[in-house]
């Protein structure tokens, strides 16, 4: 549970000034649809998350990056995050947010939100809408699926080129099972990646695990020892929370 709380409040962990770990740069603007998160929270610090733009009016996130903040700040259409005058960026302000009902940080199910954005994304060649799994997806097996993860990671001003554009790493899903005894509240609506070489960090809750074309999962949960992320790594599927963003958003949803 210790392990738990640390990962999901995250609130002075300062880990290693580096990317998604064992990772490799992105093509550039080729992963349109996520989105630099700057979150606020009242009498703390400002905290740094991903997320990715699923309706011209919502970004999806994990909730243990939104639960109590004050201010949102959403960037979209970066590449090199610490550079911040990007012709391509545009900025927006989250004007409210929505948790899963059922989420509850101290047991780190259910870990998913939506940002609704105080006026619609601009759609062009570098912001673009990212692929929701199909209804008719719910069920199917992804256990030894190899899917793409990607994020900034922990990085600053002080971070060299290399590290402070947008990376990607290849993880194979493995059963929620397999994130225990660490996380003994994982569930199936939780998938699990088991690598100790391929790690996101967490200034990357939040970032997109994705399937082919299609986002799977949010990057939810890390292990944290001796301030550093450690296997296992939580992520929470998408496909287990259709119906809760049909009703909650406007992003389009297929049978």
């Amino acid at each position: 549970m210790m392990a738990y709380l640390i990962a999901i409040l995250s609130l002075s962990i300062i880990a290693s000034v580096t990317a998604i770990l064992d990772s490799e740069v992105v093509e550039k603007h080729s992963i349109p649809y996520q989105a630099d998160l700057i979150i606020d929270f009242p009498d703390s610090e400002t905290l740094y998350r991903t997320g990715t733009l699923i309706s011209s009016n919502y970004v999806l996130t994990a909730a243990n990056c939104v639960v109590g903040s004050s201010n949102i700040t959403v960037v979209m259409g970066v590449y090199n995050v610490e550079v911040k005058d990007e012709p391509t960026r545009r900025t927006y302000t989250g004007v409210s947010y929505t948790a899963s009902p059922l989420y509850n940080g101290n047991k780190g199910r259910d870990d998913i939100a939506v940002i609704r954005l105080n006026r619609p994304s601009e759609i062009n060649e570098y912001i673009q809408l990212a692929k929701l799994p199909r209804y008719s997806d719910k069920y199917t097996s992804l256990i030894g699926k190899v899917a793409r993860v990607s994020g900034w990671g922990n990085v600053d001003s002080n971070s060299d080129l290399e590290h402070s554009i947008l990376r990607y790493a290849n993880i194979t899903i493995r059963d929620h099972s397999e994130c225990q005894p660490q996380f003994q509240q994982t569930s199936i609506g939780q998938l699990c990646s088991t690598h100790t070489d391929k790690l996101f960090e967490v200034s990357d809750i939040g970032a997109p695990l994705v399937l082919g074309k299609v986002q799977i999962g949010i990057a939810a949960v890390t292990n944290i020892v001796n301030g550093k992320e450690q296997s296992p790594q939580i992520y929470t599927r998408i496909g287990r929370y259709l119906r809760w963003l049909d009703d909650t958003t406007d992003a389009n949803i297929k049978e």
